[in-house]
């Protein structure tokens, strides 16, 4: 892409992003004129025509926790709310706080595991107390069948690894594997320090970094390399809690590791996962709860599926659950990588949870202990007769209300809103049922402020039959923003945000798709996204001999003087978009029929 076109294309993101919130207001103003059969739009309308922005969002929020007597109505609801719910409105437009709403949730989940824990500690103590003594004996019984007594530290020290995301003392954009091994201190905790030693002794690259001296030599010397290890670390006694957006409302806490502690708990992680599938669950495949859950739409019987959802999951599990039923060997290892305070507004406090969402471990130890609460309560057998993916849980309907007492026993709160025990919808890992039929709405949980989000928007509006039809009246609107040489039209699906897939034939008469004169295939243009290179951290980086090991853990390579086929170091959240011509080589399905290159003078 020549400078004036690159310009052109600046020029237009600055315009597309100077009236954004225009744009969503004319679309969901279409939205609603297009759908106002349904009695519920008359007060949305209302309130957007007079942008009571607080009243918007009221009412989207009490739609979607409502019950509707068919397909239809059910998926109009929903959509219209998740249009409104999800959007990031700009500051100043709503008077919601999401950050202090997202805090004071934290805070609460905090007091209740505090709770929780006094409860467990006494129960323990005096079982005889425990009306769910059974159940706890039997979960404690079954998660040490599926991980064993004791953890085997050589397979979880083969599978550390880092993040793609921010750690304690690496943070920004600059958080690719090589910023994180070339950062002059690391982060741990007391605990986790020997843990995060055996998991560089397992990767021969790191290993081997720690071992180089100034002058370039190797010393195969265990007291050097620990010496030079020692000399790295920041000791730690807390993670840190922040916010990430999550809807209109309110925002999502997260915990930011520690760098070793992150490393050591990824493998930790690695071998849950493969301890659970063994067990029929499969941390990697949705699809099976998805089938579950429409199976359960269609069969409202006891012996039918249900679906159960967890209020703030990750940030309910509590040390003394945790302590009384995974093995001693295990507890003791998680206990000792885990981060035991929390540092949030600069206040440092004990956490009385076990771990959070950021924590490394905290999906697969969640679904273990869920899949155990299935187990325990009779359910049967994991991944026949019930399925558990992270706090998405689908089980037989007859045991259903057993399932939740014993979770609100161990201090797990139900989810009244996504949680759907009768009747003809079922919800379960990105996936919506009513009777049988795919009723999933598209979330607009991104601004319409540039070419590759109304691409994505335009794209994601046809996921389904139903959503395509609901948004047909919008492509126009949309897309008239778009000036037509830069409306992307190409003739097989792509990457969503790139260009626009054709839904019938508006590529034939798109100024940027054309056929070849030479193979008699089409050809198009469409965005392209690259990473912005990391050259500061490839200054500190590039005569590393570590950096093989970035190689072969998938990295691309530079090859350009400055930095010749040194593994490629980028920036997170920081992309080039250029304009680019793709084709294929594959016959084409449109008139007219390809040329054959003899034909071609």
């Amino acid at each position: 892409m020549d400078r004036t076109e690159q310009k052109k294309l600046q020029n237009l993101q600055r315009t597309l992003h100077r009236k954004h919130f225009e744009r969503y207001v004319r679309v969901l103003s279409r939205v609603l004129l297009a759908h106002k059969e349904w009695g519920f739009v008359s007060s949305i309308s209302e309130a957007l025509a007079s942008e009571r922005w607080d009243d918007l969002l009221s009412i989207a929020d009490s739609l979607s926790g409502q019950k509707y007597p068919d397909a239809a109505e059910h998926f109009a609801a929903n959509q219209i709310s998740l249009l409104i719910r999800k959007f990031p409105f700009p500051v100043g437009t709503v008077s919601a706080n999401p950050g202090a709403k997202a805090r004071a949730k934290f805070e609460t989940s905090e007091r209740r595991c505090k709770r929780v824990n006094l409860k467990h500690q006494f129960l323990d103590i005096d079982r005889s107390r425990d009306r769910f003594s059974k159940e706890m004996g039997f979960g404690r019984s079954w998660i040490r069948s599926v991980i064993g007594s004791r953890p085997n530290y050589k397979s979880i020290s083969d599978m550390c690894d880092f993040g793609p995301g921010a750690s304690i003392g690496v943070h920004g954009n600059a958080t690719s594997f090589a910023s994180k091994w070339a950062n002059e201190s690391w982060s741990v905790t007391p605990g986790c320090l020997h843990h995060g030693y055996l998991g560089i002794r397992r990767n021969y690259h790191l290993w081997e970094s720690l071992l180089q001296s100034k002058n370039g030599f190797v010393c195969y010397d265990e007291d050097y390399a620990f010496k030079a290890y020692l000399s790295r670390l920041t000791l730690v006694d807390n993670n840190k809690i922040c916010f990430v957006p999550k809807t209109a409302i309110t925002d999502r806490s997260i915990a930011v590791e520690p760098l070793l502690n992150g490393f050591f708990q990824k493998g930790v992680d690695q071998e849950l996962r493969k301890k659970l599938k063994k067990v029929g669950l499969d941390l990697r495949d949705q699809s099976k709860n998805q089938e579950f859950a429409r199976l359960g739409s269609i069969d409202d019987s006891d012996d039918g599926f249900v679906t159960i959802d967890l209020e703030s999951a990750s940030d309910s599990l509590s040390i003394g659950v945790t302590r009384r039923l995974l093995p001693p060997d295990w507890y003791s290892l998680l206990d000792r990588i885990r981060s035991h305070a929390y540092e949030l507004d600069g206040v440092v406090k004990t956490f009385s949870k076990f771990c959070s969402m950021g924590n490394g471990f905290c999906f697969p130890l969640e679904t273990l202990v869920f899949a155990s609460a299935c187990v325990a309560t009779g359910c049967g057998t994991p991944g026949v007769d019930f399925l558990v993916y992270g706090d998405d849980i689908v089980v037989r309907k007859r045991h259903a209300a057993k399932v939740i007492q014993f979770l609100n026993h161990l201090g797990f709160k139900t989810n009244r809103k996504k949680t759907f025990l009768s009747g003809p919808f079922r919800e379960s890992c990105g996936k919506d049922w009513f009777g049988g039929k795919d009723v999933r709405p598209f979330t607009l949980d991104y601004r319409l402020d540039s070419l590759q989000n109304i691409f994505k928007f335009m794209n994601l509006t046809r996921r389904s039959e139903i959503v395509t039809d609901f948004f047909a009246s919008v492509r126009d609107v949309i897309l008239n923003d778009v000036p037509e040489p830069y409306r992307f039209f190409r003739p097989l699906p792509g990457e969503e945000d790139s260009g626009i897939d054709t839904s019938g034939d508006e590529h034939l008469s798109a100024s940027s798709c054309w056929i070849s004169r030479r193979s008699g295939n089409w050809r198009w243009k469409e965005l392209a996204f690259s990473p912005c290179r990391d050259y500061k951290t490839l200054q500190k980086v590039h005569d590393k001999p570590w950096l093989v090991g970035v190689a072969l853990r998938g990295a691309l390579s530079i090859r350009n003087s400055r930095y010749k086929f040194l593994p490629e170091v980028t920036l997170r959240r920081q992309v080039e978009t250029n304009i680019v011509r793709k084709g294929y080589v594959s016959v084409s399905n449109w008139l007219p029929t390809p040329f054959m290159r003899s034909d071609t003078p």
